[in-house]
């Protein structure tokens, strides 16, 4: 593949490596192609509309677990718009996004947002659909951004003019870069950077705990909102156990902090169908404003 995003990214991949947890570890172990994005890799799936059957199958599961209002709502619609133009299925992966951009779209839009562990571009095309006006930043272990961009060209979303890779925590924003890609060892990059809203979406509960830290000590540093939604104990496969409430969050109140309604479910192919996660997930909103 000659692509100039995606060789940049590529350099990066064994620099990253010292910020993997034992999970993604097992996941990137040489085997994995994150090169297709049709490559589900854990962290979401990419469905083409193949067959009616399959798309019908897709939608009466997805009102079994969510109910029928989300399909109802603004945020769906332009989602929808945007998969079927490119033939692509609205899964449970997306569906949780569409509820979250519908749960914050009420917010101030923010002039930089930023997300820390995106899959199969669920955020991005969220926030570019919701936050128009708004600078995107993704944060992610080099293969997962590559695939991230593949998804972005199969749907033909953003030119490549319109991207920037990050190659060094002292790197300045090009003029008229809409989507900012950082490889996840150079984090410190986004110190500082008057982010205004922050999204982790059952992501830490894959990496270390020092990686979690630093992560909030960068989501403070750009006095941020902050949504977080993550399963609220998990062990990795390395031994890492993972507390949602055991994150340091400071001393400021949440604007809410419960129980996740619409991540608790899932559905699959296969009887049973539909199945409970391993695990409680709970979400919260914070305001490091202040």
């Amino acid at each position: 593949m000659n692509n100039s995003i995606v060789d940049k990214l590529e350099k990066y991949i064994e620099l990253d490596t010292k910020t993997k947890s034992s999970y993604w570890k097992n996941i990137y172990n040489g085997n994995a192609n994150y090169k297709n994005p049709f490559e589900a890799l854990t962290f979401g799936g990419y469905l083409k509309k193949e067959r009616l059957f399959k798309s019908f199958a897709n939608y009466i599961l997805s009102i079994l677990i969510f109910g029928n209002n989300i399909f109802k709502s603004e945020t769906y619609k332009n989602y929808k718009i945007v998969f079927d133009k490119s033939k692509r299925l609205i899964n449970s992966d997306t569906l949780r996004h569409i509820f979250t951009f519908e749960l914050l779209k009420s917010i101030n839009p923010p002039s930089n947002v930023c997300v820390i562990g995106d899959g199969k571009c669920n955020f991005v095309i969220g926030s570019l659909l919701t936050f128009p006006n708004s600078r995107i930043f993704s944060i992610n272990l080099s293969e997962t951004l590559i695939n991230d961009y593949l998804v972005l060209k199969e749907m033909k979303i953003l030119d490549d003019t319109e991207i920037q890779v990050i190659e060094n925590e002292h790197d300045e924003i090009l003029e008229n870069k809409k989507l900012i890609l950082i490889p996840s060892h150079l984090k410190e990059f986004l110190s500082n950077k008057n982010v205004d809203l922050f999204f982790n979406i059952a992501s830490f509960q894959e990496m270390t705990i020092d990686e979690i830290e630093n992560y909030f000590r960068i989501i403070k540093s750009n006095n941020s909102l902050f949504y977080c939604c993550n399963r609220e104990y998990k062990k990795l496969v390395g031994g890492e156990e993972l507390y949602f409430d055991n994150y340091p969050w400071g001393n400021i109140t949440k604007k809410f902090n419960e129980d996740c309604p619409w991540h608790q479910k899932n559905y699959q192919k296969n009887y049973p169908f539909i199945t409970k996660y391993d695990g409680n997930h709970k979400h919260c909103l914070i305001d490091y404003s202040n």
